[in-house]
């Protein structure tokens, strides 16, 4: 099992990532601020109420927004995302090669494979870089539990490393969970518990489960005690299904690792004949690996590379299904079912996300198909032939058929700076007393994207509630495909009923619990009829922002009126949700002392 499953990631195996990694990235790893759709990063983030889930909006970015607001504290925060995201990269492309790594020098091509298809081209371009964490994590999940049940020393570090770096959203937390599951269930059907020594079969399976248990707290305690948590509409499941890109279909699409429910974020060539040329390199390489792998298996079932295999085959069947489910006969209702009957199932309706599983499997599948088109070039030419050149015209193959991966989506992703203006309203709010009145800031105009000047050509997400240290009320009731879904958080639903008429009275901000309001310029969207002077006064007024503070009267509050929505996050609710922050947290600290340990160990007996 050591060669299978070696106790170590390969150096080389891991800077040849980064290089992949940093060559997919390009631009966008020079110094500034990532704001593209679904992904913003903001100076300065700021660990409150919004971070931890307990503000308005649901807590979908759970614990991403609190990891980067406390890894902004001891690291430059303008490099915080792109580090991650480098990070994404490189541990995928390195998890893939160690689980290829039979294939010999195929592995090169599960690196690159893993790194570079439409699935990461897909999730990069709507700016869904936190799922790519999980992505990255679902191999050294694999790798740490198939470790802990088989008995080795030193996987549960792995295992807790990887599940604590992928779980940094709710679908990234999904995937380790179902990767550790499935890993321990095809080990427990294979009888690797029996032979697991030091400790019994049954407490190592339990110890995988429960650590990938433990680090998805942060969310589901944020979601179970969040007052607007509901089941997503029909239309919600509708709008986020997987999508045909080519002519070839949806099916064909999803099967090459397409499909994104969202065609603007992505490039032109993903309707061309180069996706559909990418479907074929990828699936092709696939096809050619699966007897080789399957050989590698039986060849000697008892270094136990049967679980994994037994295990990934699974999850990419799920994958697969999950990303298919809404086109297949009665699928759609068995998908609403889920979404709307079991809690967090509403995480099932953006299937794309779900072709992480498939996307590993295909390159694990790749390096076995590489090998095998390299070895049969050797015998036909009687070793004339050697391997290089073949898995390099294999490389170039994956990479040509999709170019708009390479240097930052094309230059499509490259960090901006925010104007100064930016900075003005974060020190007013800094600045003001924090008890002299109510203290949400409802940001404007009312719509959920923006486009900047500033920021380029793509919508992006508010960057608001990261950056401002008070609670925020922004809109998110999002459009999809023409399809404007209904708002969420409660203050959310509150302020969209005020807005019906265009305008906004002193007695409604008093009930939304208002004492500011940001007008974000230079984006599109209408602006509601504000409260004049001296129901509100301008604390920053420049080019790109208007910063209004909502009087209060004596007793400090603005009027009599009766709150719309409910008060500020409790503070047993706050200690419950960072609780569970903190065990997350608590888990990563072990993790990474678990590692130093091994590394202490190591160097001690290369010495002696």
């Amino acid at each position: 099992m050591s060669r299978w499953v070696p106790s170590g990631p390969a150096t080389g195996e891991v800077v040849a990532a980064a290089v992949v990694g940093a060559v997919v990235l390009g631009p966008a790893l020079r110094p500034g601020y990532l704001l593209r759709y679904d992904l913003v990063s903001v100076p300065g983030p700021v660990l409150g109420d919004d971070a931890l889930g307990v503000g308005d909006r649901l807590p979908r970015a759970v614990p991403w927004d609190a990891v980067v607001a406390v890894l902004a504290r001891v690291l430059p925060d303008a490099l915080v995302t792109q580090l991650l995201t480098l990070l994404a990269l490189t541990a995928a492309g390195a998890g893939a090669a160690r689980l290829a790594r039979a294939a010999g020098p195929g592995r090169w091509i599960a690196l690159l494979v893993a790194v570079w298809n439409p699935f990461v081209l897909e999730q990069l371009a709507i700016g869904h870089v936190p799922h790519l964490l999980g992505y990255a994590a679902v191999p050294w999940v694999a790798v740490g539990a198939h470790g802990l049940v088989a008995g080795r020393a030193g996987a549960w570090p792995t295992l807790a490393g990887a599940c604590v770096a992928g779980s940094v959203t709710p679908g990234g937390g999904l995937l380790c969970v179902g990767t550790a599951v499935a890993v321990v269930v095809a080990g427990v059907c294979a009888g690797a518990l029996h032979r697991a020594p030091g400790r019994t079969g049954a407490a190592a399976a339990l110890t995988a489960v429960l650590t990938a248990l433990v680090t998805q707290l942060p969310w589901v305690v944020a979601g179970r005690l969040h007052p607007a948590l509901a089941a997503p509409p029909a239309e919600a499941v509708d709008a986020f299904a997987t999508r045909a890109e080519t002519a070839a279909g949806v099916v064909v699409d999803v099967l090459g690792l397409g499909g994104l429910w969202a065609p603007g974020p992505l490039p032109a060539s993903r309707t061309t004949w180069l996706a559909l040329g990418s479907t074929v390199v990828l699936l092709g390489l696939a096809a050619a690996g699966l007897p080789g792998l399957l050989r590698e298996v039986r060849r000697d079932p008892a270094r136990g590379r049967g679980p994994l295999v037994v295990a990934g085959a699974a999850l990419v069947a799920v994958g697969y299904l999950v990303a298919l489910l809404p086109h297949l006969p009665g699928g759609r209702d068995v998908l609403l079912l889920l979404a709307q009957g079991v809690p967090g199932g509403g995480l099932l309706r953006d299937g794309h996300r779900w072709l992480a599983w498939p996307a590993l499997g295909v390159a694990v599948l790749a390096g076995f198909g590489a090998a095998a088109l390299a070895g049969a070039a050797g015998r036909r030419s009687r070793g004339a032939v050697p391997a290089v050149p073949v898995l390099v015209l294999v490389a170039s193959a994956v990479v040509a058929v999709a170019p708009d991966l390479a240097l930052g989506l094309g230059g499509r992703l490259v960090p901006v700076t925010y104007p100064r203006d930016w900075a003005r309203v974060r020190a007013a709010l800094d600045a003001a007393d924090p008890v002299a009145g109510p203290d949400r800031v409802l940001v404007l105009p009312w719509q959920p994207f923006r486009r900047f000047a500033w920021s380029g050509p793509a919508p992006v997400l508010d960057p608001a509630p990261r950056m401002l240290p008070r609670p925020a009320l922004v809109d998110d009731a999002l459009s999809v495909r023409g399809v404007r879904l209904p708002a969420e958080g409660a203050g959310a639903r509150a302020v969209t009923a005020d807005l019906a008429d265009g305008v906004l009275t002193a007695d409604e901000l008093a009930r939304l619990g208002v004492g500011w309001v940001l007008v974000e310029r230079g984006t599109p969207g209408r602006l509601p009829v504000l409260p004049a002077a001296p129901l509100v006064r301008a604390v920053v007024d420049g080019p790109d922002a208007l910063l209004l503070q909502v009087a209060v009267d004596g007793a400090g509050t603005s009027s009599g009126a009766a709150p719309a929505v409910p008060a500020a996050a409790t503070d047993g609710r706050r200690r419950t949700v960072t609780a569970a922050h903190l065990l997350y947290g608590l888990v990563g600290l072990l993790a990474a002392g678990g590692h130093l340990r091994r590394g202490a160990r190591a160097a001690a007996s290369r010495k002696r």
